[in-house]
């Protein structure tokens, strides 16, 4: 967790907040930023794993991307799906999301902005958390303990990054350390947690910080849609039905559910 920690507290002081967080500039700034941060990250896990007797990339849940790109898009549509229902409830009930640029700049802009969130956070934050430190956990405690102590963990992590115990911001973190925790242990790869991971913090930043969108809601109302009902309907959807074949094929097919060993 060092480098990412590390990391995470230089880079604002390297980027200082920017009037228009929606500039192209300032976006491709965070994601040449993101991009050393990641590499960085990535290069502490993988010495780790060499250094382990008989431990494979796979283990620390680093499978290849070759596959893994199902589990991410899979990740991404079950938190897009949701949220762009409900945000279309919600502008039938009179808060709308409506556009404030021209369709051209909307997608430059969240591309962009994808791109920053997988490299700053989703990517290394996945593989730091999700990734190495659940199988060190694993080899300790089990099934839902390995979740919940990662999650407390992630908690603590960005508690002390942010240098707030807000319980709102807690209780986020919490859920998100849990819900990921729980598509890793789903799926024993991290890469469907990084694709719900960044389609959840692109989604957030775009409706709250950027304003490329407007909402006509309150942060309450918009946290409704972009979190509370995505993270519910996931849970559900992967609860009950699991990781559709077609997803999982290719990629290393776990079986390991809370309960047994991560």
């Amino acid at each position: 967790m060092l480098p990412l920690g590390a990391g995470l507290t230089v880079l604002p002081s390297l980027l200082p907040a920017a009037p228009d967080p929606s500039d192209s500039t300032t976006l491709m700034l965070r994601i040449a930023a993101g991009c050393a941060l990641s590499a960085l990250t990535l290069a502490v896990i993988l010495w780790l794993v060499r250094r382990g007797q008989g431990l494979r990339r796979r283990d620390a849940g680093l499978t290849s991307p070759r596959a893994g790109w199902r589990l991410a898009l899979w990740g991404a549509l079950l938190w897009s799906v949701p949220a762009a229902a409900t945000f279309g409830v919600l502008s039938l009930l009179g808060a709308p999301l409506t556009l404030t640029v021209p369709g051209p700049d909307l997608v430059r802009t969240v591309l962009l902005l994808l791109l920053a969130v997988l490299a700053v956070e989703a990517v290394p934050e996945e593989a730091v958390f999700r990734g190495y430190v659940t199988h060190a956990l694993g080899t300790l405690i089990r099934g839902w303990w390995v979740i919940l102590v990662q999650a407390l963990l992630f908690t603590l992590f960005g508690a002390l990054l942010r240098q707030s115990w807000d319980p709102v911001d807690l209780s986020l973190f919490l859920v998100m350390g849990i819900g990921f925790g729980w598509l890793r242990q789903l799926t024993g790869s991290i890469w469907m947690s990084i694709g719900f991971h960044a389609a959840f913090q692109t989604g957030a930043q775009l409706v709250l910080t950027h304003e490329v969108v407007a909402f006509a809601g309150g942060t309450g109302t918009a946290m409704l849609a972009l979190g509370m009902v995505p993270f519910t309907v996931a849970a559900a959807v992967t609860s009950a039905a699991g990781i559709p074949r077609v997803v999982n094929a290719g990629s290393r097919a776990s079986h390991e559910r809370p309960g047994s060993r991560a």
